[in-house]
């Protein structure tokens, strides 16, 4: 069963911060590229949430990498997939600590 996908407004910041950044940095067509995987894997995550470890942070939140740069932190219940982080892994590690 397919679960409901909710971004948490941090998630879609910072989605939409790297977005800009790749545009910016690179061009559309990387930009394009990361968006048709990161959908590829909400995907995934939306018909097997477990399909991902435990985060180190809490039980109940799942890590995935989706690049070297980037790690997608997300939740679950029986009806939504929460998304609540997309973590650049060059920023401060202790910044994954405010993920709730």
């Amino acid at each position: 069963m397919k679960r409901e996908v909710v971004i948490t407004p941090l998630a879609f910041c910072e989605i939409e911060n790297l977005f800009e950044f790749l545009i910016l940095k690179w061009n559309h067509q990387v930009k394009t590229k990361f968006s048709n995987k990161l959908h590829g894997i909400i995907n995934l995550i939306a018909e097997n949430p477990e399909m991902f470890p435990v985060s180190n942070k809490s039980r109940n939140i799942r890590r995935c990498v989706i690049s070297n740069q980037c790690m997608l932190f997300y939740k679950f219940n029986d009806k939504h997939i929460v998304i609540l982080s997309l973590f650049d892994t060059r920023q401060d590690p202790n910044k994954i600590n405010k993920i709730k």
